[in-house]
């Protein structure tokens, strides 16, 4: 009996030592999560009071299925900015998955990031990272994917990436890694790879990514299969026999004979190319004033375009051709040049000047006003530029390669002006009403817009700050598996786009690059789930 009791009191302390140290555990992942939340995001709806940050208490953080710990952080787009400071991400070392993609996170990777030893799925995409990865990165063993796209680390991308032997999926696009890439890479389970835009890669591709697409080397200095063969280094010159040593810094007679004629001809040819160019020159002097010329192609398979000078005469000359005159608007003064053929009713820089106009638009890189020519018609668009610093031979390939954009929904570019005060566009004015009119006030039912109409944008930003999550996306496609963060990248992207002053807003070029990885991303996604089966490496 004796003995028996004390088997019970054995048990009973393991039992409560048991529940202490999970207890402890949980209250150490708790104190990491709000510690990061001060760093990143003091705006994150966790409420400090509650016992646990499971059971959908605290959003975006999942547990394991006994509540002890936190295996899951799930916080895309959901504008942290910051730095991640040690004792934070590195504290929660049951953690699985780990997804802070497409925020504004700033700094390195945590020192600390080793911690994580039970990590499976690391996604810190779409930041502002810098600096090199941490040694301790290298140690989590278990990790199956990562992407570190769209950041700005540094630094080789080591062969200590071979110590990560499950992985299957590594993008490091979009970033400023350096070097080669090492020729004893190692990652036996890698199914998608890629590089791409680390412009200061170099180098031959390892034997052991030959098999990925050329599509994830792009926008590097990379070199082998799958991409062009490397440029062979020059033979070594042929080593010099003992006889050659003696006589060796001599020239013969033969020799310098030789290399004297050779330069005498090539003198004689360059003197014969110049009185060439020069007489040419000066038989075509008027070519510089005739009233028509023709604006350079834009690409080798456009179409050529038509440019007339405008004047209000009606025999305005019109010419074709696949080459630039040597100056566009040498001698023609203050002229307007049509984009095409000329107007059914012409009409004149100084017509133009004199309509009646109304400002239609401001933007940041001029104002566009609602042109009324006398008479009633033609109602032209035009926009007047600002701060534009082009020459104009620079100026009119931008002309020319907006009049080779067509499509329905664009204004058909009829003219452009040119002057180093003056920089004027010409377009079709369409009657329908602006983007900024539609996105801000043009809904006739709600409110909150100037007409009564609803301020989408400022209607998106509260419902996104308020409920969280998909509350904002069409049923139809809100329930479809796996696309929840592809979603929520778009929405994160369009209130970029939509953002009140224009500095804030990304450039073009940005926003496709970003809608091209979604759809990547969105692609891999289809294929690969994460390792719980949940959700992809991109949620």
């Amino acid at each position: 009996m004796a003995s028996s009791g004390r088997r019970r009191a054995v048990l009973l302390l393991v039992l409560v030592a048991g529940a202490a140290a999970a207890a402890a555990d949980m209250a150490g992942d708790r104190a990491a999560l709000l510690a990061l939340r001060d760093a990143v995001g003091r705006h994150l709806p966790w409420d400090p009071t509650a016992p646990t940050p499971c059971g959908g208490a605290w959003r975006g953080v999942g547990c394991s299925p006994a509540g002890d710990r936190v295996t899951e952080l799930r916080l895309p787009g959901k504008s942290l900015r910051g730095v991640m400071p040690v004792g934070t991400v590195g504290n929660l070392t049951a953690l699985r998955t780990l997804s802070l993609r497409m925020n504004a996170i700033s700094g390195g990777v945590p020192t600390d990031i080793g911690g994580c030893v039970q990590l499976r799925s690391l996604n810190l995409s779409g930041n502002q990272l810098t600096g090199e990865l941490p040694e301790g990165f290298f140690s989590l063993a278990l990790l199956e994917k990562v992407d570190l796209s769209g950041n700005s680390l540094t630094g080789d991308v080591s062969p200590e990436f071979s110590r990560l032997a499950n992985l299957t999926t590594l993008n490091l696009e979009r970033n400023a890694f350096n070097g080669t890439l090492p020729g004893n890479l190692t990652l036996p389970k890698l199914a998608r790879f890629n590089v791409s835009y680390n412009g200061q890669l170099g180098g031959a591709v390892p034997a052991s990514l030959a098999g990925m697409p050329g599509s994830a080397f792009l926008g590097t200095a990379l070199c082998a299969a799958p991409l062009a063969p490397c440029a062979n280094p020059a033979p070594p010159p042929p080593p010099s026999s003992p006889g050659d040593s003696k006589g060796g810094g001599k020239l013969s007679r033969g020799a310098i004979i030789g290399i004297i004629l050779g330069a005498v001809a090539v003198l004689v040819v360059v003197l014969t190319v110049g009185f060439l160019a020069c007489f040419r020159r000066r038989a075509t002097p008027g070519r510089s004033t005739t009233a028509a010329a023709a604006a350079p192609d834009v690409h080798e398979r456009t179409e050529p375009i038509t440019v007339t000078v405008a004047r209000t005469d009606t025999d305005a000359a019109v010419k074709r051709s696949h080459s630039p005159p040597p100056a566009m608007m040498s001698g023609e003064g203050n002229k307007l040049v049509f984009v095409g053929s000329a107007p059914e009713r012409p009409y004149d820089l100084d017509t133009l000047l004199r309509a009646s106009a109304e400002v239609i638009g401001k933007g940041a890189t001029g104002t566009t006003y609602r042109a009324t020519l006398d008479g009633g018609e033609p109602v032209l668009a035009v926009k007047r530029l600002r701060e534009v610093n082009l020459s104009e031979r620079e100026f009119r390939d931008r002309v020319a390669a907006l009049a080779a954009l067509r499509h329905d929904n664009l204004p058909r570019l009829l003219a452009y002006f040119y002057s180093s005060e003056e920089k004027l566009l010409v377009y079709d004015f369409v009657g329908a009403g602006s983007l900024a009119a539609l996105l801000h006030d043009a809904t006739p039912n709600g409110g909150g817009g100037a007409d009564g109409g609803v301020d989408l944008p400022r209607w998106m930003r509260s419902v996104v700050q308020e409920e969280w999550t998909s509350e904002v996306f069409d049923a139809a496609i809100g329930n479809e598996t796996r696309v929840e963060g592809e979603m929520m990248r778009l929405l994160q992207l369009g209130m970029e786009c939509t953002e009140h002053h224009p500095d804030r807003r990304p450039a073009m070029a940005e926003v496709e690059a970003r809608i091209e990885r979604i759809v990547e991303d969105t692609c891999w996604n289809a294929d690969f789930s994460s390792t719980d089966g949940s959700r992809s490496v991109s949620a």
